[in-house]
């Protein structure tokens, strides 16, 4: 059993189930992926998990702890980051940090506070007069601070900046490497999930359709350049799954990008862009988008 571990997990309202025989286990130190579009039922998984809604079937588990029936001892366990997440608006920043950090009983204030130091925030200033973005950041120093056994983050990066997103990313991986966190890491953002995860499940529909170890995966590099002569991708790749709209070309390339260099190389490309896809790849195939 993983330190997380769902069950044949289903919630019902009415006719309509948000989870069906959902089943997970997340290994213990492992930076988990949790990946599917609105109305998968990613939410509602995480809030079975935490003891917030009661599931109509099945069993969810945290360090052996039953979620419906033992939630104080997980929620001792978590910290959760949701993905709309609600601040004091009359506390200033510091107020916010010193109080999440007083009641959660792994909060560590000091820590809270050098995370929205790297994250650039502003403590003297009211949660009432902060941007979306700043608000977010005061959020994820609130949770990343604790020294928590599982961290859950719902979308954490969304409404930051790029540069605000990538120290996020290094935060949580500082979280599961020097802390030793396990991380449940839902996002849209695939590379994302491709940067920062060994584990990732994909939900369609209440239920986990696919769950994979990234390092064990066929690595599927997605390709684009504008080419005076698009059609020849067939000749240069072949083989090879491609797209042609206009001069541009989309190729997926499958397995190490070495050998196929020298035919990127070629005179008749411009305009390259390389990205590692092997996530986004499964996510089109599980949700028929390929």
């Amino acid at each position: 059993m993983g330190i997380v571990s769902v069950q044949q997990l289903g919630k019902r309202y009415g006719e309509f189930w948000a989870l069906q025989d959902c089943s997970l286990e997340i290994p213990e130190g492992s930076v988990f992926g949790l990946l599917g579009p609105n109305g998968a039922g990613k939410t509602t998984l995480i809030r079975c998990m935490l003891g917030f809604i009661r599931p109509s079937r099945g069993k969810a588990f945290v360090e052996g702890f039953d979620c419906e029936t033992q939630s104080l001892p997980v929620r001792e366990r978590v910290s959760y980051l949701p993905a709309e997440t609600k601040l004091f608006r009359t506390m200033k920043g510091e107020e916010c940090l010193e109080f999440f950090a007083s009641i959660h009983p792994r909060g560590d204030l000091g820590r809270a506070k050098s995370i929205a130091d790297r994250l650039g925030l502003n403590l003297n200033r009211r949660v009432a007069f902060m941007s979306t973005g700043m608000r977010q950041k005061l959020a994820i120093a609130c949770v990343l601070s604790c020294r928590s056994r599982v961290i859950i983050l719902d979308e954490p990066t969304a409404n930051l900046d790029p540069t605000t997103r990538q120290t996020v990313l290094e935060l949580t991986s500082e979280a599961n490497q020097q802390f030793g966190a396990t991380v449940v890491f839902c996002s849209h953002v695939m590379s994302e999930i491709q940067e920062i995860c060994q584990y990732a499940a994909f939900l369609k529909s209440g239920t986990v359709v696919e769950a994979v170890r990234l390092d064990a995966i066929e690595p599927v590099h997605r390709v684009r350049f504008k080419s005076s002569a698009p059609d020849s991708a067939s000749v240069l790749f072949p083989g090879n799954k491609f797209s042609v709209v206009g001069s541009t070309v989309t190729l997926e390339l499958r397995g190490e990008i070495t050998p196929f260099l020298p035919s990127l190389q070629s005179s008749e490309i411009r305009d390259l862009t390389i990205d590692l896809a092997s996530v986004q790849v499964i996510y089109d195939r599980v949700h028929n988008l390929g």
